[in-house]
């Protein structure tokens, strides 16, 4: 006989919370670590403490309550915070089911309106059934996050209606993600609606991980949701900052015009200031912008936006990646495009391209402001000329697995003379990325000029070109 109500979302919650800075073994001495994957934290659970068997159906796993269960683990930062590990991954996407669907009807929609999040402490070596559970809530999607979630849901839906499931990326969507699903990327591949299309590579719907973040954030406003969930004074200062100092753009859906996206949305708000210099854009919106160089492009678009804080909440829920480009007057372009240094001792042990630092950078979305300088040399002067949501093409990202394959080969043979460089035959090169010749970095062969992942200078301007002209 079951220990609570099925049926019931409290019953389920309380019944949960008994596993509350408790493992499964402290309640449990007969568990054990069943076979399986990644998944069996989730399996212990079900079969111990809620005593059914695991499934795979389109239901959700308490189809009564209409409550989906799981247990996702946190990982441990060096100062002792506890933070998301990964995404959450949700359920697996038939490519041929889901196509048919609506939102409504869909596999996504159907399992996961309502999900028990049970977080647990990842501690390598230790057994599932000794691990400890650290925060256990339910959670369903907040009116505006679900407007997000829906519009990221239609990007994906489209894709698999047009034959295109085999070109889904990360950097499709901002909250609701469809991320690689396998032992291996292309191990497992599926089917597409249409039966000429090629196969697509098996995703699932999962939720990013900057998202799982805020969930954490919100679950630390709550003491009977989290036991011992430990944050250092400098994270519990950043999580507090973030949230006195992040605003939202949309604060409720009547802002949005009919059938409007969030990115839509976002560029509607700009287009009215397209050709404006910053001084003007100032002027019109009452709101003073600073005059350096770097800070230019974050103060206009909070300008526009009539964001009054240092963040944007759904840019920091969606890890949105801002990017300023500045043409010079003539519309050329004189800089590459720097991302974060080349760690050589981390590159050398990336095994699979999908699980890469520089897979995880380009597949994030990516919003471009652009500016036209003035020949005069004042960046207030500087005219705003587009602003548009991006992410890269699964062709490109294939061009950036072959320069990942190339600087790991190198960095592995000691070589750090010969990296790729932009006038190579690809869209990344390496350059450095130091204070001077004396800011070095580890290696296997002993330190090394620190040294950046970069995307080529004619790459970004072709990119901005084939969007000022939409």
């Amino acid at each position: 006989m079951l220990n609570y109500d099925p049926s019931s979302k409290s019953s389920i919650l309380s019944h949960a919370r008994l596993l509350l800075g408790k493992s499964l073994k402290d309640l449990y001495n007969e568990a054990i670590v069943l076979n399986g994957g990644r998944g069996r934290m989730g399996q212990c659970v079900e079969q111990f403490h809620f005593q059914y068997s695991p499934n795979s159906e389109a239901a959700p796993d308490f189809p009564e309550a209409g409550v989906e269960l799981k247990c996702t683990p946190l990982k441990t930062l060096s100062d002792g915070s506890m933070v998301p590990k990964e995404r959450l991954v949700l359920n697996i996407i038939d490519y041929i089911k889901e196509g048919k669907a609506t939102f409504e009807t869909s596999s996504f929609w159907k399992k996961n309106q309502w999900i028990l999040l049970m977080f647990y402490l990842h501690e390598n070596g230790v057994p599932v059934i000794d691990l400890i559970f650290k925060i256990i809530r339910l959670w369903n999607f907040p009116e505006v996050d679900l407007k997000i979630i829906r519009d990221d849901w239609e990007k994906l839906h489209w894709k698999m209606t047009h034959g295109l499931a085999h070109e889904i990326s990360e950097g499709d969507t901002l909250y609701l993600g469809a991320c690689t699903k396998g032992s291996k990327a292309g191990a497992e591949m599926r089917k597409q609606l249409d039966e000429n299309a090629p196969l697509a590579q098996q995703r699932a719907y999962s939720i990013k991980p900057k998202y799982m973040s805020t969930i954490i954030l919100d679950s630390l406003l709550h003491p009977e949701m989290h036991d011992g969930l430990y944050l250092s004074k400098k994270q519990k200062e950043k999580f507090i900052k973030i949230a006195a100092e992040a605003s939202n753009i949309v604060n409720s859906i009547e802002e949005y015009q009919p059938n409007e996206t969030f990115e839509e949305l976002v560029e509607r708000k700009f287009k009215p200031y397209y050709g404006r210099t910053v001084y003007e854009i100032e002027e019109t919106t009452g709101i003073n912008i600073t005059s350096k160089v770097k800070a230019v492009s974050h103060a206009t678009i909070c300008a526009i936006l009539g964001v009054k804080t240092q963040k944007i909440k759904e840019f920091e829920k969606a890890n949105l990646q801002q990017k300023s480009i500045r043409l010079e007057p003539n519309g050329k372009l004189k800089e590459s495009m720097v991302f974060g240094q080349i760690k050589y001792n981390e590159i050398i042990n990336e095994e699979n391209w999908e699980d890469s630092v520089w897979y995880e950078t380009l597949t994030q979305r990516f919003i471009f402001v652009v500016f036209r300088k003035n020949e005069n040399g004042d960046p207030k002067s500087s005219v705003l000329e587009k602003v548009f949501f991006w992410a890269m093409p699964q062709s490109d990202l294939q061009l950036a697995k072959i320069f990942w394959k190339d600087t790991k080969y190198k960095i592995k043979n000691g070589d750090f003379e010969h990296f790729m460089k932009s006038s190579d035959d690809n869209i990344c090169h390496v350059r450095p990325k130091a204070k001077d010749s004396k800011d070095l970095m580890d290696t296997p062969f002993g330190p090394q000029k620190k040294k950046g992942y970069w995307l080529n200078r004619d790459y970004i301007l072709k990119i901005v070109n084939e969007n000022i002209k939409k």
